[in-house]
């Protein structure tokens, strides 16, 4: 089983390659999880020995993009690549810790911003800009030519997507706001995509998107009214499980599209959700069964609090996935999510017992060093067996 890290490039930069790497080895990790292609953000780094709150840039990648392959879509390097290159410098400094790529893919308001007709669209025509549409033909050509480019990277032995399929309204893009409550069913329903490209695959699945899309406004518009219209349960209203339906077809065959573009010996992992907990996955077009069979293994953050509500997030996602599917859990070795090492050692257990083939930890640059000694602690080889 492999124990690895999750990390971003300015960490390195900031702290040195030699020094992090070292301090994950000896806490007993053997593999990293670089954030290779990434979103903004404004993040708090306890132990950083400068920029102690850092604001990357929005939508950038930490290695040199090919020059061809790319449409209308194109990956930008990330300036701070000038003075630190992360690949090459783990592969120098660190040659006994595998390198998978965190490639956070559809989430990119730069692209979104310069390419608004490839964003997803609201019920109302709306674009989301930090959220292109897995619909879209050029947006699917972008992931795959992405992860393509990403996988012939020096030391990069798995790819890692994030954000392969559509994004929830409140997935995040700067500053949202809003003085209306917006109930789980409202966020999904708003966060429902009608732009052409949906539509058109809406239509091949034999669905009238257009009825659909009405709908969708005017149960929106009058909960804007005054918040008492009623919302559809959308993952078991049967209107509109067909359209859940096709929106997992649709990120289930991109990400198959990807696979095969990746050479077979670069592994394809998938992060199916950034919700929580997992079983709201269907709403970024997540089918955990369809999606494990078509990559190498799931990917799953498990990011509920204590580790009972966590242990039934994972067991959860071991049901939905199958008995068979190749499964890997995140864990957050910090508040709120666990209290301390014996927490964490229980959460790693559990894990465990779900048959993970990986347990990884997130974030470096985000927790105390203190979390080291957890997860030291949590894996060290007496309590590697698997417990049943």
């Amino acid at each position: 089983m492999r124990h690895a890290m999750y990390l971003y490039a300015w960490d390195l930069w900031h702290e040195g390659t030699a020094a992090v790497t070292a301090r994950l080895c000896d806490a007993g990790l053997d593999g990293v999880a670089l954030a290779t292609a990434y979103h903004a953000g404004r993040f708090l780094r306890p132990h950083a020995p400068r920029e102690r709150v850092y604001l990357p840039e929005d939508g950038t990648v930490y290695f040199q993009p090919s020059e061809t392959g790319y449409g209308r879509l194109k990956p930008q390097a990330a300036a701070m690549l000038r003075d630190c290159d992360p690949l090459p410098e783990l592969a120098a400094r660190a040659p006994g810790l595998a390198v998978a790529a965190w490639t956070v893919g559809l989430h990119n308001s730069r692209l979104g911003t310069l390419h608004p007709d490839l964003a997803c669209q609201t019920p109302f025509g709306d674009p989301l800009v930090n959220a292109l549409c897995p619909s879209q033909p050029e947006v699917r050509a972008y992931l795959v030519a992405l992860c393509r480019d990403t996988a012939a990277q020096a030391g990069v032995v798995e790819v890692m997507i994030e954000t392969p399929g559509f994004q929830t309204y409140r997935h995040g893009h700067h500053h949202e706001f809003e003085l209306i409550e917006l109930s789980p069913a409202a966020d999904a329903l708003l966060g429902l995509c009608f732009c052409d490209a949906c539509r058109q695959r809406a239509r091949d699945w034999g669905l009238d998107a257009d009825a659909l899309a009405r709908r969708a406004q005017a149960m929106l518009t009058a909960l804007f009214a005054d918040g008492t219209a009623p919302l559809p349960d959308l993952r078991h209203d049967p209107d509109w499980q067909a359209l859940v339906a096709c929106r997992c077809d649709t990120v289930t065959s991109l990400v198959a599209e990807v696979r095969a573009a990746l050479p077979a010996h670069v592994r394809l992992a998938v992060i199916p959700s950034v919700q929580t907990p997992n079983d709201l996955c269907w709403r970024e077009g997540s089918d955990l069964a369809a999606l494990q069979r078509v990559c190498d293994r799931l990917e799953v953050p498990a990011y509920q609090c204590g580790p009972d509500a966590i242990g039934r997030d994972i067991s959860a996602v071991r049901d939905a996935a199958g008995k068979d599917a190749a499964l890997g859990f995140i864990l957050r070795p910090t508040w709120p999510h666990v209290q301390g090492a014996d927490d964490l050692a229980a959460c790693v257990g559990l894990a465990r017992r779900a048959r993970a083939d990986r347990i990884s930890f997130y974030n470096y640059g985000h927790m105390r060093l203190q979390s080291l000694d957890w997860i030291a602690a949590a894996i060290r080889p007496e309590n590697a067996h698997v417990e049943t």
